[in-house]
């Protein structure tokens, strides 16, 4: 929010039991199920930290962008090509559709 430097980490789960694309499954159940898979790896990549400055803006600023979007494209490119990650056009309120779908008895004592 106000463009400081940040630090960012990637971090590469490898399982032959589980995906780690279960983003719709609580935080805890999440990381239980996680801990329970045998010969399961986590690579921790720390890329430097990172503080934007008049080069950047100058140099990766689109038109008609604000600078935090500038800021949250790039960066998310750059941990995407490091970590080999495939990046989505998914939004938040996507996910929030799709866990209304998995768990509509839930959705509807929210409601």
């Amino acid at each position: 929010m106000a463009l400081r430097s940040i630090w960012p980490k990637v971090h590469k789960f490898h399982s032959y039991f589980q995906s780690p694309c279960t983003g719709v499954i609580d935080g805890l159940p999440h990381y239980l199920i996680g801990a329970s898979c045998p010969f399961s790896t986590i690579t921790k990549i720390d890329l430097p930290v990172f503080r934007p400055n008049e080069f950047f803006w100058q140099n990766h600023q689109r038109e008609g962008e604000e600078k935090w979007q500038t800021y949250e494209r790039v960066l998310r490119q750059i941990m995407s090509e490091v970590g080999d990650l495939p990046l989505s056009d998914l939004s938040i309120e996507d996910k929030f559709e799709y866990k209304k779908i998995l768990y509509p008895i839930k959705a509807k004592k929210m409601n």
